[in-house]
């Protein structure tokens, strides 16, 4: 068994009017890459045509995330 949020009604038009305006939308998730990968495919963020080299680009884990960002700080 398993159980999926639906997408917001209005998150596909939102990502690709950042799309149009020249914007680069990333999937950054906590989660399994997997699922990320799936749920940025259904919004509109991957392209189906997407090489499979290039996913890691936009399905970024937070681990990945925290390393290319330089981790977190408390202030």
């Amino acid at each position: 068994m398993g159980i999926q949020d639906p997408l917001r009604s209005t998150v596909r038009d939102s990502i690709s009017k950042c799309k149009y305006a020249g914007i680069t939308v990333r999937m950054i998730t906590g989660d399994n890459a997997e699922t990320a990968f799936a749920i940025a495919k259904e919004c509109g963020i991957l392209d189906e045509n997407l090489p499979k080299a290039d996913i890691d680009q936009y399905v970024i884990t937070g681990q990945k995330f925290a390393e290319l960002s330089g981790g977190t700080r408390e202030v």
